[in-house]
């Protein structure tokens, strides 16, 4: 029988129908949209340069390349998948013999008959077989073997398809495939993975879903691009060019020349005076002295260097980000920019009304990440201006499905990475890998911290010099694209003043801290109470209550359901923050490490659990912040009061939040500094704070206990970090290892940038809401699903939910909705509602969850304490 298959018959989508033919050329085009309307500039250079051709000929070849990433789906058993092919097949006597029951990856294939077929005849086999793998990868964390690869009739079909890409593409007779050095191929696999996997998945939306039906008309090609020009304006995915001054003052016109302080003087000087582009900026000042600013202005300066577009903000937590994503609104609608900054965390959409509703339908077997890729919070990564969590730049170079994904996006703006001191040992080593893979990719960095001991100093500019880093503090310290260090030291602070430091032998004792805490505030005076543990803040908020403290009083820990400690958050900003006009007369804030990091709000004093010096520290930068803040006359200087155990007690749960040789250790320092110089003192105290030799022997064996486990920290977190670039790395081999999928609001984390115990998102609803919302869920794997909600009622639900640790929840619990989409890894609960409106869910095991409209949630079961910030 004459067995006879045109490209157009040979399905690559079905529902509805595209040819693999269709789907190839489009993949290609949609690849050349993105190069030319996303990649910033400098990328482009960076990806031309290391392919050794001019910016065309790499556009056209990244076609050609893209358009080849689905060749594998020519082939028998994976064609005999679809009912109506199989019929086809079945009648030209095209039946695969022996019917492989183990499933069939395309992407394998793909791999295969490239790099050992189509492309065995290029000079440089090495490459044929780094494209080849590149392509493999454009699906990751899939189980499967490749394809049938020695029947004749495909490999005609694959060789006939290969050629009309070439010709459509290269517009050449002979494949050429560029040299890359070893040095580049993780750069530029990184980039070009990228480049495939969104071009993959814009063709497969529905913008595309009738291509099939018009592909054959004239004009064709130029109605793909306009729709894929489409996708990328109304998604954001588009770059914004943008030109920034050079002058501070211009960049920031409410700082005039006179008014800039010496932090940002000498970051206007240093960018001004430098020979050659800058990778890196590190702003070390206390707090006050205009670090934000002066970041933003180095950022948009190497920007502008390194030929990127816009920034990407990252600071330690979604509280911090929701604050600083209205700042940094402010300061592009000053400059009239087009392009919105996107917020960017698992909760951002719930926060940000301002997020935009664009989302497409896909027709891929990665539809699930295709979707949440593309929603207005995730994407916003791939946008020109971003604030959000330091974790989603941190993914980027985590073992996480379509990780690479976030490296593009970084890959074309510069980024800012906020309060550096507050990242332990295991986060650290991710924040160095993500280092050393900014400066292979040409991402500026600018790096913020008011006190930052040395070794994390050194650890960091690492990734950027072998030079040694002088010591200078307040200074700003950069290092240029050969490896050159240059440092300005800031011989003026805004900020110049002693603090009174006070040991106060009562911490965990809720009772006398709040007793002190009442007295202290008794005359007038805003006061902060900050503990390391929810619990003790709850006990201590409890214990002020019960005193019958009149003034303001508030609690605000990480343990409130979303909507309620957004609320609480607002509140503290309008109590605390720049507007003086509601600030009241008496009032006490008991919160956690919430208020520690980036949250601009001032208290007259400070009563803080004792922690690592560098933190406190940063704890007394809350108090006297701001110089038009009317205070009481009995305050007239900062008073800080630190919470220490008695001689009888030991450190308890703080002692599980922060080592207890480092606690020990700011208590002896704080029994020698009662009054604390800023700035003088902050750099010898944060260098003694984490210095072994400045400990009594007798503490030295904790230390030593404490040094190792940092070693494993920093250990473990190898254990999920892609290779470093100068290995040669390609993101290629890395995605049959990969851990953690990328959509992160799933149960256990979506990836280990935080070392720790699993966190799950829980909510508990009324009883008729959760029976209205059972009914809309589907059985799934012994699970209710719940994945069909509208926006509405998805905000509904997220505004009620919060984040906790995973262990106190028993996995056998009935009645629980599992959320899918957009509550994707959301736990809901039916719950009891007592006469004060608190809601409680009683386990399977007899242990209660419980959510209580003063305290937030509680365990009823003596819930161990931790540090949720």
């Amino acid at each position: 029988m004459h067995m006879q298959f045109d490209l157009h018959e040979i399905w690559a989508k079905t529902d509805p129908y595209q040819s693999i033919l269709t789907h190839s050329m489009l993949s290609g085009i949609v690849a050349q949209v993105i190069v030319r309307h996303m990649i910033a500039p400098g990328s482009l250079h960076r990806l031309s340069g290391a392919l050794s051709c001019s910016t065309e000929k790499a556009i056209n070849w990244i076609g050609y390349l893209v358009s080849l990433h689905d060749i594998g789906k020519i082939e028998g058993q994976f064609q005999y998948r679809w009912p109506a092919m199989r019929e086809k097949m079945d009648q030209q006597g095209l039946k695969p013999d022996f019917p492989d029951p183990e499933p069939i990856r395309h992407e394998k294939t793909t791999c295969r008959c490239l790099r050992e077929r189509i492309w065995r005849e290029v000079p440089n086999r090495s490459m044929a077989k780094f494209y080849a793998n590149l392509l493999e990868a454009h699906h990751q964390g899939k189980l499967g073997k490749e394809g049938e690869c020695q029947n004749q009739f495909w490999n005609t079909l694959q060789e006939e398809l290969e050629y009309q890409m070439r010709i459509q593409f290269l517009h050449s007779e002979t494949v050429w495939l560029p040299d890359l050095d070893k040095k580049d191929r993780g750069s530029a696999g990184a980039l070009l993975l990228g480049i495939v996997i969104l071009s993959d998945w814009i063709a497969s939306s529905d913008y595309f879903a009738q291509a099939e039906t018009w592909f054959c008309q004239p004009d064709a090609q130029e109605h793909a691009v306009h729709l894929a020009k489409t996708f990328l304006t109304v998604s954001g995915l588009e770059s914004q060019p943008a030109e920034w001054e050079q002058e501070f003052h211009q960049v920031w016109p409410s700082i005039s020349r006179e008014g800039m302080r010496g932090l940002q003087a000498e970051t206007e000087m240093l960018f001004k005076q430098a020979q050659e582009r800058i990778s890196v900026v590190l702003l070390e000042a206390p707090m006050g002295e205009g670090k934000t600013e002066a970041g933003v202005y180095a950022a948009l300066q190497m920007a502008r260097q390194w030929g990127k577009y816009g920034f990407y903000v990252g600071l330690p937590t979604a509280a911090i980000s929701n604050q600083m994503v209205g700042c940094m609104r402010t300061f592009l609608q000053m400059h009239h920019a087009s392009e919105p900054v996107r917020l960017l965390h698992s909760m951002a959409w719930l926060s940000d009304e301002r997020q935009p509703s664009f989302c497409p339908d896909f027709d891929t077997e990665e539809e699930r990440y295709a979707w949440r890729w593309l929603l207005p919070v995730r994407r916003g990564l791939l946008g020109t201006y971003a604030v959000g969590t330091v974790d989603q730049a941190m993914m980027s170079v985590l073992l996480v499905k379509y990780g690479v994904l976030r490296l593009l996006g970084l890959a074309e703006k510069a980024l800012i990475i906020d309060e550096l001191h507050s990242y332990d040992v295991y986060m650290s080593e991710i924040l160095h890998r993500l280092l050393e893979w900014c400066k292979v990719l040409e991402i500026p960095v600018v790096l913020l911290s008011a006190t930052l001991p040395p070794e994390k100093k050194t650890q960091m500019l690492s990734a950027y010099t072998a030079e040694s880093i002088p010591s200078s503090y307040p200074a700003v310290t950069a290092i240029t694209e050969s490896g050159k260090v240059l440092v300005r030291t800031i011989h003026h602070t805004e900020k110049q003043q002693t603090v009174s430091v006070t040991l106060c032998p009562i911490l965990h004792q809720a009772e006398q801290i709040a007793a002190y805490a009442k007295e202290l505030v008794q005359d007038g005076g805003c006061l902060c109470i900050l503990l390391n543990t929810v619990q003790q803040a709850q006990e201590t908020f409890q214990a002020l209550k019960s005193i019958g403290f009149d003034g303001e009083l508030l609690l605000f820990h990480a343990r409130f359901p979303a909507e309620q400690r957004d609320q609480i958050e607002q509140r503290c900003i309008r109590l605390f923050g720049k507007e003086k006009s509601m600030r009241p007369q008496r009032a006490i804030l008991v919160a956690t490490q919430v208020v520690e990091q980036s949250l601009d709000v001032d208290f007259d004093l400070m009563m803080t659990a004792i922690a690592p010096i560098d933190l406190v520290l940063q704890r007394l930068g809350r108090m006297f912040r701001h110089q038009d803040t009317p205070r009481p006359p009995h305050i007239t200087v900062p008073n800080l009061y630190v919470l220490i155990p008695s001689l009888s007690e030991l450190f308890g749960a703080d002692g599980f939040v922060y080592p207890t040789c480092l606690l020990q250790q700011s208590i002896h320092l704080l029994e020698q500094y009662r009054s604390i110089r800023i700035p003088e003192d902050l750099p010898v105290l944060v260098t003694r704070g984490y210095d072994p030799q400045a400990a009594p022997p007798e503490e030295l064996s904790s230390w030593m206990e404490h040094l190792i486990e940092d070693q494993v920290k920093a250990a473990a977190s190898g254990n999920y970090l892609i290779h470093e670039p100068g290995k040669g790395y390609s993101p290629i081999k890395e995605s049959e290892k990969i851990q953690f999928d990328d959509l992160e609001s799933s149960s256990y984390l979506s990836a280990k940038t935080r070392l720790g115990e699993p966190t799950v998102r829980i909510v508990l609803l009324p009883p008729e809401r959760f029976e209205y919302f059972c009914k809309k869920g589907e059985k799934h794997g012994g699970r209710t699903v719940l994945s069909v909600v509208s926006k509405e009622e998805a905000r509904e639900i997220l505004k009620s939910s919060v984040s906790v640790r995973a262990k106190p929840l028993h996995p056998g619990n009935p009645d629980v909705l599992f959320g899918r989409r957009l509550l994707e890894g959301v736990q809901i609960y039916p719950a009891v509602i007592d006469k004060d409106g608190n809601m409680q869910y009683t386990q399977i095991n007899g242990a209660e969850i419980i959510v209580n409209k003063e305290l937030g949630v509680t365990f009823k079961d003596g819930d161990v304490s931790e540090r949720i910030v």
